[in-house]
């Protein structure tokens, strides 16, 4: 028995990592509609270069249009894809849990 028990105790382990590095398609949207134009929605689902592309382009649209039109159109993207962003984000976790 003392061995279910160490596996019973490795899948819930398991399953709190997972909880607790999985990202929600919900928040991902509140994020790409509140603070998309800066990126902060990719930086939360582990695209930080994108991100980063997202705000330098942003921050540059200042002062030039092409920046702005590279920012709407990742956002546009972003718009359709976020589900299976999330979705591959999770199970990326799923894949480094389960080995």
């Amino acid at each position: 028995m003392g061995g279910e028990e160490g596996k019973l105790n490795a899948d819930t382990k398991a399953l709190l990592t997972y909880q607790s590095r999985s990202k929600s398609t919900g928040l991902a949207y509140v994020l790409w509609f509140f603070m998309g134009a800066i990126g902060i929605h990719r930086f939360y689902l582990g695209s930080g270069g994108i991100g980063i592309l997202v705000l330098l382009c942003t921050l540059s649209g200042v002062f030039l249009l092409f920046p702005l039109i590279v920012t709407a159109c990742v956002l546009i993207y972003d718009l359709f894809t976020l589900p299976s962003q999330v979705s591959a984000h999770n199970q990326k976790i799923l894949t480094e849990i389960g080995g």
